[in-house]
C-alpha cells in the first residue's frame, strides 16, 4: 500500500461516525487489505462480505441472478450492504453516517472468458446512491493491476461519499473507461 492510500484510509478511519458495510465479489479485495491494514478499522467496518460465487452472491441477495457482474448488481450489493450497516447500529447519532459498498466484476482470469474485463462498484449513503464502472485493457492488464485499480476507486469512493475529495489517481491507461453515475 502507497502513502497516498494509506494517508486517505487514516483520513477515513479519523471521521468520527463514519460506519459501514462492504460486499466485494472478489474484483476489488486489495481494498479489505488496505482498510484493514490502517489502524482505525473498528470506527470504520462494521462487516464485509465476499460471496465469491454466484450462488453465494445469491444466497446474500436473496434473490436469483441474471447477470451479476452489473451496474444493477453492484447497486443491489450497496443496498443490501446498507441495510446490514443499519442493522448493526444500534443507536446511531446525528453524526452516525452510515454506507454500504458492493463490488462485482469480471477480471484478468486464467482462463478464456468472453467479454470486458470489467468492474461496478456502487455505495449508498442515507442520502445518496453513486455507481461507477470501470473497463480495462484485458490484453494489457494482469489480475492484480486491475484489482489495484478497482480497489483504488474503492477507497475513493468511501472517501469522496463522506467529504474527503483527494482522488487516489487510477493511472488507467487510455483505451481504458471509467464511468460514474449518480
Amino acid at each position: 500500500m502507497n502513502k497516498e492510500i494509506e494517508e486517505t484510509i487514516k483520513n477515513i478511519h479519523s471521521i468520527i461516525g463514519i460506519k459501514g458495510s462492504l460486499v466485494i465479489t472478489g474484483c476489488g479485495i486489495s481494498s479489505l487489505a488496505w482498510l484493514f491494514g490502517v489502524s482505525g478499522t473498528s470506527n470504520t467496518i462494521l462487516t464485509s462480505y465476499v460471496p465469491y460465487s454466484k450462488n453465494s452472491l445469491q444466497e446474500f441477495l436473496d434473490k436469483k441472478l441474471t447477470n451479476h457482474v452489473s451496474e444493477e448488481e453492484a447497486i443491489n450489493m450497496a443496498q443490501k450492504a446498507y441495510e446490514k450497516s443499519e442493522s448493526f447500529v444500534d443507536q446511531p447519532s446525528d453524526n452516525t453516517k452510515l454506507f454500504g459498498l458492493g463490488c462485482t466484476g469480471a477480471i484478468s482470469t486464467n482462463r478464456a472468458r468472453k467479454g470486458e474485463d470489467r468492474a461496478h462498484i456502487a455505495i449508498k449513503t442515507n442520502s445518496s446512491l453513486e455507481y461507477f464502472s470501470l473497463y480495462f485493457d484485458k490484453n494489457n492488464r494482469d489480475r492484480i493491476s486491475e484489482d489495484i485499480i478497482i480497489s483504488k476507486q474503492i477507497i475513493n469512493c468511501i472517501a469522496n461519499v463522506h467529504g474527503i475529495n483527494n482522488d487516489i489517481p487510477l493511472n488507467l491507461l487510455e483505451n481504458e473507461k471509467f464511468y460514474r453515475s449518480h
